[in-house]
């Protein structure tokens, strides 16, 4: 399993166990540098504790309780404990702009500064930066903004939005702010 870390925090992120696929504009173009997951609602204590409706039978509830329809169900990414720990936090146009901006020169100054990193790996990804920034804010109306556990404002987001007739979100990821580590 690979989990991708948060290059400036070292924060979680997401798992391969997702299977992240490649982020595709309105044309049907991919756009480079990104990735995106597709999220489930999930139940909040991960089955376990499970009322099969057998009441006592099975060391349930008595013979005539019923199965607890009103579980509490939670998304399997941001969850803190079923999923990375993402926080919502709100940002403006603006924000959003200036925080690409920095975070982009930011990672790329890192991954200059990564010996595991080759100079075409850099390249690509300063030469991806324009169209997937480009990408993210002309979706800017649609996403929810997402921080790791730690909150670094200098760390890597995730960004959240709903594809048509979805009722849970996809989340997009930019490869280039994390690190994949094997386990």
């Amino acid at each position: 399993m690979i989990i991708y870390k948060c290059r400036f925090s070292g924060d979680e992120m997401c798992s391969d166990a997702f299977r992240p696929n490649p982020v595709k504009d309105e044309n049907g173009e991919e756009v480079l540098g990104l990735f995106e997951i597709e999220s489930q609602k999930v139940n909040k204590d991960s089955g376990a504790t499970v009322d099969i409706g057998c009441g006592g039978e099975f060391g349930g509830a008595d013979a005539d309780a019923a199965v607890d329809d009103n579980v509490e169900t939670v998304n399997n990414v941001i969850d803190d404990r079923n999923g990375f720990d993402l926080h919502e936090c709100p940002m403006g146009k603006k924000d959003f702009k200036d925080y690409l901006q920095t975070y982009c020169k930011n990672v790329r100054q890192k991954l200059k500064d990564d010996s595991k990193v080759t100079g075409p790996e850099v390249k690509a990804f300063t030469s991806a930066a324009p169209a997937f920034c480009k990408f993210l804010l002309g979706k800017f109306d649609d996403l929810q903004f997402y921080t790791t556990a730690s909150m670094d404002p200098e760390g890597s987001m995730v960004y959240a939005y709903y594809k048509d007739g979805a009722s849970n979100p996809t989340f997009v990821y930019i490869v280039a702010g994390m690190v994949e580590e094997k386990c």
